[in-house]
């Protein structure tokens, strides 16, 4: 190669431009606080699923059944024994 050939190639560098983004690493505090605010919302969201269908489902009551022997005075007669600390 010639001294001018030499100063030719030299001259036409290559500029390669690359953008570096430097993103922040998050802290796990971030990252739990995060975890919590979406979970808070799912179950958020499932409560007013569960409240909308409590709503609009009927709901039966049961038959009063009353079934005293008798046998007890006083307002306990109802309880049974074992309630009551009875064997």
């Amino acid at each position: 190669m010639t001294e001018t050939q030499k100063s030719e190639t030299n001259t036409t560098p290559i500029q390669e431009s690359t953008v570096i983004v430097r993103v922040p690493k998050p802290n796990l505090q971030v990252v739990v606080l995060g975890l919590i605010a979406l979970i808070t919302l799912f179950q958020t969201f499932q409560l007013m699923r569960i409240s909308a269908k409590a709503s609009t489902v009927s709901v039966k009551s049961a038959p009063a059944t009353t079934t005293n022997s008798g046998t007890g005075t006083g307002t306990d007669s109802d309880v049974p024994e074992s309630m009551v600390g009875g064997c």
